[in-house]
């Protein structure tokens, strides 16, 4: 039997779905492939149990004034898809730039969501076996429960961490940062930045809870930072813990999970670290505002969370109508340090 998983973006969503990757294996599939943006593709090849990845460029699928060469990349991507042929396709992105690979796609079964949940409805047009998963379910466990429902399996499934596959240069890397590491203290990864402010604290509340933190364990933290932003934030924080500190800038991702399984706890706000934290053993710590913890944030009794009060009231399950929007952004910018502290310091000695 042969699948291909049709989840293009973003980063952190595709790490949500190796889960699916390990559960297909389960059952049998001798052959895995996933169709997924060009910039998520080497997380995808790294996978241990992915065989063919389909890189996408969105623009030359969705532009409706093409370019000459996003004309070419178009057909490109066409002769990708239609190369191989599938016995089951799971879309599991449910909009109209999946909609079309899963259209181009050689496929018997092409399983995508039914037209209560899809995110577009166009996209019910590919697909000839809908599901409509039930309200409730943590972004993982949906994307688990598409594959068991198709075959009709109630079983509970967990997945397990994952080690993705290294070139040598890679290790290379990853054997550097280690010999940074001190050889008592216990080592936590810091990810204090995400891309939307609503999701991110301010710089003394992040230096309350840490300085706190480290009175109470003694941890040795590495600031990651991902943006020069970041990389501003993490150094001014790197400069109050000097002597037991230092900054991760731009790892390469597959060296930093590997980085982060070798830690003895990941703290971070709602971010593609934590997300990729989860694809391993290490426990994690998430900070939380206007996304639900209990939707997004890592399953499993080693993984807590902060989970911030909304200005407005706003109640959500998923994500709060005003995340693009909204002008305090204080559902965690404004959060106290000891209640946060509060929270990671029951998690982390109870973990």
């Amino acid at each position: 039997m042969r699948a291909l998983i049709v989840k293009t973006s973003s980063l952190g969503d595709v790490l949500h779905t190796f889960g699916v990757v390990e559960y297909l294996k389960k059952q049998g599939v001798e052959r895995i492939g996933w169709a997924v943006e060009r910039k998520a593709a080497p997380l995808v090849r790294a996978h241990p149990n992915v065989d063919t990845v389909i890189e996408i460029e969105s623009p030359s699928l969705r532009s409706l004034f093409p370019r000459p060469s996003f004309v070419r990349e178009f057909f490109r991507q066409r002769r990708e898809i239609k190369k191989e042929s599938w016995d089951l396709l799971f879309d599991l992105q449910a909009n109209c730039k999946s909609a079309l690979i899963s259209f181009l796609a050689r496929a018997n079964t092409k399983i995508g969501y039914g037209k209560a949940r899809v995110a577009e409805w166009p996209n019910i047009l590919a697909s000839n076996y809908r599901l409509t998963p039930p309200e409730g379910l943590s972004v993982r466990s949906e994307y688990l429960w598409f594959a068991q429902e198709y075959f009709h399996d109630q079983t509970p499934f967990s997945p397990s961490p994952v080690e993705l596959v290294c070139t040598k240069d890679q290790e290379e890397d990853v054997a550097a940062e280690f010999a940074r590491w001190p050889e008592r203290s216990p080592v936590w990864i810091i990810a204090p930045g995400s891309y939307w402010r609503s999701k991110t604290c301010r710089f003394e509340t992040l230096l309350g809870f840490l300085k706190r933190s480290q009175e109470r364990f003694s941890p040795y933290y590495i600031f990651a930072a991902g943006t020069t932003e970041e990389l501003s934030l993490a150094g001014k924080l790197a400069e109050k813990f000097s002597q037991g500190s230092h900054v991760l800038f731009r790892p390469d991702l597959v060296v930093l999970q590997h980085i982060i399984s070798r830690a003895q706890a990941v703290v971070s706000m709602d971010s593609l670290v934590l997300h990729l934290a989860a694809t391993t053993k290490t426990p994690t710590f998430g900070l939380f505002g206007p996304s639900s913890a209990k939707r997004y944030g890592p399953e499993g009794a080693s993984h807590g969370f902060y989970q911030g009060g909304c200005p407005r009231h706003s109640v959500f399950t998923r994500r709060c109508s005003h995340l693009r929007t909204c002008e305090r952004s204080s559902c965690l910018y404004t959060a106290d340090p000891e209640a946060i502290f509060g929270a990671l310091s029951s998690w982390y000695e109870g973990r």
